[in-house]
């Protein structure tokens, strides 16, 4: 018998577990991770007036409102002394590009449900730890897991996840089409060639109690070998250590370069390294690597930043890489989050990628458009961001993101035949985390402060809406609707097959 971890558990790497906070501060991810906790504590009075004005009052009082937080205690004591610079008091260097070695993983934190467990890991035993989720990924024999208790922190462990019942039996992985892409769900995606596998933006949920035993959150287990793995960039949607934990540590992996970590950009390279991976590269736009039969290329990554003009920091940007991937007969693109921002727009990689590449076949791309002004940061993930919003942009709309006309012009632009919308959830494990919009009948409550809204059509629109478009422009490629679960086929000029499987079929009434 082989053993595995429950699809109910999830891992999570933290910098510390001292309170309920900590315990929601991924160390990998830049926006909602400890490095900006000072400025989440900052901008928590802001909330609070802004909460009792509403967003009319809030839009109206938008800069005395911020110009009143910068001169809160909390807030000024990150400044330097009376600077100002595009309107806004200047924050210190060490808070915008705070020191990456304060912060590292000291916290190994597994929950399922109510029930959290806490496991105190040195420096030293990150690789033990990494190695022992990796063998329960592939399937553990006893033997193994014997072998693997030689260290007292997996000893520890091991014993632990006994005494939950988070051991159980291994079931083998889905066969995943070749070659193809196997949609995980959010803007997770196996892409398969004939020899090599490659995924990108591994996050992988926990199953809940209230979710149908019919539809499951696909685990690390189910998708099976792994070869390379690409990252766009460093939100905790996107790179999520507990996901990566149960890869092995000689898995190549593509991190998009960052010169010195800072309050919008985690240092991917040195996070994975801190956990014991090995073959950890950042690439830089334009870059590629060849992974067996299929090739990835960095692109530039367009979009999600504050705003799309300069801000006070000219220098404070979020970081990322646009993926394209390619396999023989087979290939896509993988424009997580992107759009337009100060130093570019998507269209033209898009115009670069056709002249210098050739068409792609599929686009994977975001449709959320997150359409807002800044002033409401704060009610999002996106919280950090405003301290790089000028003070005249407060209450400028925004788009940060592709919604689906910027998607399918896109692929267009690239010569696709589909477009598939994702990073959008897609799933009641991801909707309960405020991430996508909801469909009748899914089960359980999100999270405080996430919308309650079924669809919200300016920052979670049904994904859907990406075929309503199409069907109005009456051009372009075609809207591909791939649930969480189903793979692709690719079947060269013929019309792909959507594959489905047992466990992972989708039990909802679509939208329309």
């Amino acid at each position: 018998m082989r053993f595995t971890l429950h699809r109910g558990v999830s891992l999570a790497v933290l910098a510390s577990a001292r309170t309920e906070a900590d315990h929601h501060e991924d160390l990998g991810c830049s926006i909602q991770g400890p490095t900006a906790r000072p400025v989440r504590r900052a901008h928590l009075p802001l909330k609070r007036y802004i909460a009792m004005l509403g967003r009319e009052g809030a839009l109206r009082e938008a800069d005395a409102l911020v110009r009143w937080l910068e001169e809160t205690p909390r807030y000024a004591a990150l400044c330097e002394d009376g600077r100002r610079r595009r309107g806004r008091r200047v924050l210190r260097r060490d808070v915008l590009f705070p020191d990456a070695t304060r912060h590292r993983p000291r916290v190994l934190h597994l929950r399922q449900e109510s029930l959290g467990l806490d496991v105190p890991v040195r420096a030293s035993e990150w690789p033990r730890v990494a190695d022992l989720f990796a063998t329960l990924a592939r399937g553990a024999t006893r033997a193994e897991l014997r072998a693997l208790s030689v260290a007292p922190v997996v000893a520890g462990l091991l014993a632990d996840l006994g005494q939950a019942g988070w051991l159980v039996r291994h079931e083998a992985p889905v066969e995943v089409p070749t070659p193809g892409a196997l949609f995980v769900g959010h803007n997770t995606v196996l892409v398969s060639g004939r020899e090599a596998r490659v995924l990108v933006d591994p996050y992988f949920r926990p199953q809940g109690l209230v979710d149908s035993r019919g539809y499951a959150p696909m685990q690390p287990r189910d998708v099976g070998r792994v070869d390379a793995v690409v990252i766009t960039h460093s939100h905790g949607d996107h790179f999520h250590l507990g996901s990566l934990l149960p890869l092995p540590r000689d898995t190549r992996i593509f991190v998009p370069a960052v010169e010195r970590e800072s309050l919008f950009s985690t240092d991917c390279a040195l996070r994975l390294s801190q956990l014991g991976f090995t073959r950890v590269e950042p690439l830089r736009w334009g870059e590629s690597r060849q992974v067996g039969d299929v090739t990835v290329r960095a692109l530039p990554f367009h979009g999600e930043q504050p705003t799309d003009e300069a801000g006070p920091y000219p220098d404070l940007f979020n970081e990322g890489n646009a993926w394209l991937v390619r396999a023989p007969g087979f290939s896509s693109a993988f424009f997580a989050d992107s759009g337009h921002d100060v130093r570019g727009d998507m269209g033209e990689v898009c115009r670069r990628v056709l002249r210098e590449e050739g068409p792609v076949d599929v686009l994977f791309c975001g449709v959320r458009g997150f359409r807002l002004a800044p002033i409401f940061f704060g009610f999002s993930t996106l919280d950090a961001f405003l301290v790089n919003v000028p003070r005249g942009a407060l209450t400028k709309p925004q788009q940060l993101m592709a919604g689906p006309e910027e998607a399918l012009h896109y692929g267009e632009l690239l010569g696709t035949r589909y477009v598939v919308p994702c990073a959008d959830g897609g799933a009641p494990w991801y909707w309960r985390e405020g991430m996508g919009p909801r469909y009748e009948g899914y089960p359980g409550q999100p999270v405080s402060g996430a919308s309650q809204l079924d669809e919200n059509p300016d920052a979670d629109p049904y994904p859907e809406r990406l075929a309503e478009v199409r069907r109005a422009v009456g051009h372009g490629p075609q809207a591909l609707l791939l649930r969480p679960g189903e793979a692709l086929a690719w079947k060269g000029r013929r019309k792909p097959e959507v594959v489905r499987y047992p466990g992972f079929t989708w039990p909802f009434r679509a939208v329309g």
